[in-house]
């Protein structure tokens, strides 16, 4: 089983009533599985600490706006992994997607979140460019989870997966460049 892994910015907006209730009602049967088991967690900053909740479905009918003080709004089932991260006082929307399946899977999925929550990308990429995925094998990327826990806890560090991801697979492509015949 492959990851596919991909990061977007879209246009900030505020979601309708109940959009964001649909989203989740919509992944979960895209996955096939009730939305009962649809883990939906929200994280909230203040000025002295950020925390993580979990919610349930009927929780999300009143949320229509994400960047005063809730963060992010993350959508998790099994390995696929969809994050809406809002930056305070910003005009984007930044979304990772870590979506278990091949890359026309992923593909699926970015299409269903930005069809239901009627996105506008902010810069437009081809929408068939292989290059915007990167696939990765399952064990590998539940092992890069796993030393991302290791070292949250020895470092006390605060960045998210998302950022350790992008830094692992840069010093990798870094690496495989340097590496390269001149």
């Amino acid at each position: 089983m492959k990851v596919a892994f991909l990061k977007r910015e879209y246009e900030k907006k505020i979601f309708s009533k109940g959009q964001l209730t649909q989203f989740a009602q919509r992944l979960a049967g895209f996955c096939d599985f009730p939305p009962t088991d649809l883990g939906i967690i929200i994280h909230e900053k203040s000025a002295d600490a950020e925390t993580s909740r979990r919610c349930a479905l009927s929780d999300l009918m009143n949320i229509c706006e994400i960047g005063k003080t809730m963060s992010c709004l993350a959508f998790h089932s099994d390995l696929n992994i969809i994050k809406l991260r809002f930056q305070l006082n910003s005009q984007a929307i930044t979304i990772t997607y870590n979506i278990k399946g091949n890359i026309e899977n992923a593909r699926q999925i970015v299409f269903l979140t930005e069809d239901t929550l009627e996105l506008t990308r902010l810069s437009e990429e081809a929408l068939s460019s292989q290059r915007e995925f990167i696939e990765i094998d399952e064990s590998l990327f539940v092992l890069m989870q796993q030393v991302y826990e290791k070292e949250k806890k020895k470092k006390n560090s605060a960045g998210s997966f998302d950022e350790y991801f992008n830094q692992v697979i840069k010093m990798r492509c870094q690496e495989g460049i340097d590496d390269w015949p001149k």
